[in-house]
């Protein structure tokens, strides 16, 4: 098969990692192009010798934008002899859908988010070819809200590359190990609907009754620059730690006892799969797509959006209970083998593959 992955951008988030992963593990067997406006990941392709096209931001509504965009996707599937476009964004599915139009490429859509807007351009991106969402509630959202017909869609849970090559650590992370700290830590873009800020006040909350227990953030974003300022304000340098974003997080949760998930929206985030395979617990907030993979009490904790006093509970009950931590860790490794394995990931694409082109 000739595959082409395309989506908006490249660059570090949970929907580009899925694109690489996805990449990496058709590249064998198969011909896999990929088409973004660039970023991070482009990197990544490169080394493992996946060819990359840009194309312009698709958040551009001139016209003469989107003509160009269309004639970019139609060029690489008539040069590189496409057989299915994998779209992993809606506005980059609707291109796709108009290049089928004018050739015999199959294009299928993979849901990533629990979306709350957009209801119509949804349907008119979805309707009437395969759909993969990444958790039960995505497609419960599509069903219900974007009019779209049930047969068309599978769930697939997303997996990760539970291992990674590179092994560099930030010094400062090394340092907070060494003296014997318990470390905490949020992995995500630094925007608001991440609950950033509640991190920050799940931080200054807990660290006032635990000074052994450290805070660090893993991302960039938009709110980068306002976080910091927050920090140096509230005086709280040695207590929250801003290290960037990076792109060997596996390594790093190798020095990181509890993962946090502040978020108020998420589809099915790969975070606490990273997390999980390293049997770090995750407490994270009860919403659609983030609660298929926590399971209270057995792999971490959920908790209320905003309910910074039981994030902090729950940081310090296991932080305190070292016979629960090591069950709620040894669940997290067990949990990610049975039911986020990359075996399943692999054959249900596939399935989906050899369904759509009839072979």
């Amino acid at each position: 098969m000739n595959i082409l992955y395309i989506n908006r951008g490249m660059g570090l988030g949970g929907v580009e990692k899925c694109i690489l992963q996805l990449s990496k593990l058709f590249n064998k067997d198969n011909k896999i192009v990929v088409a973004s406006m660039g970023g991070k990941l482009t990197n990544e392709l490169e080394k493992i010798k996946i060819k990359h096209y840009n194309i312009i931001n698709t958040d551009s509504k001139n016209p003469l934008n989107i003509l160009k965009n269309l004639i970019i996707i139609y060029k690489i599937t008539k040069y590189e002899k496409i057989d299915i476009i994998h779209s992993h964004h809606r506005m980059t599915t609707l291109l796709s859908k108009i290049v089928s139009k004018f050739t015999s490429v199959k294009v299928i859509h993979t849901q990533h988010l629990c979306i709350e807007d957009k209801f119509k351009l949804t349907n008119i991106s979805l309707k009437n070819i395969p759909v993969i969402t990444v958790s039960e509630a995505a497609k419960r959202i599509l069903i219900e809200k974007a009019n779209l017909d049930e047969k068309n869609i599978t769930t697939i849970y997303n997996t990760i590359e539970d291992s990674c090559d590179k092994m560099e650590i930030d010094s400062r992370l090394l340092d907070l190990k060494q003296k014997g700290y318990f470390i905490v830590a949020q992995i995500s873009r630094i925007v608001d609907y991440k609950g950033v800020y509640d991190f920050i006040e799940v931080a200054k909350k807990t660290t006032l009754e635990n000074e052994s227990i450290k805070f660090v953030l893993l991302g960039d974003g938009p709110e980068l620059d306002n976080l910091k300022n927050i920090i140096k304000a509230e005086k709280l340098e040695e207590k929250i730690y801003l290290l960037g974003a990076k792109d060997n997080i596996i390594q790093y949760l190798k020095y990181i006892d509890i993962v946090l998930l502040c978020s108020y929206i998420e589809g099915l985030p790969l975070t606490p799969l990273e997390a999980f395979s390293q049997g770090v617990p995750v407490i994270a907030t009860d919403i659609d797509g983030t609660n298929e993979e926590v399971i209270d009490s057995k792999n971490g904790y959920l908790v209320k959006i905003k309910d910074v006093y039981s994030f902090k509970k729950y940081i310090l009950k296991l932080y305190n209970d070292q016979t629960n931590y090591s069950y709620i860790s040894n669940n997290c490794i067990k949990i990610f083998k049975n039911k986020f394995n990359k075996e399943n990931y692999i054959k249900k694409h596939i399935d989906i593959y050899k369904n759509i082109l009839n072979i």
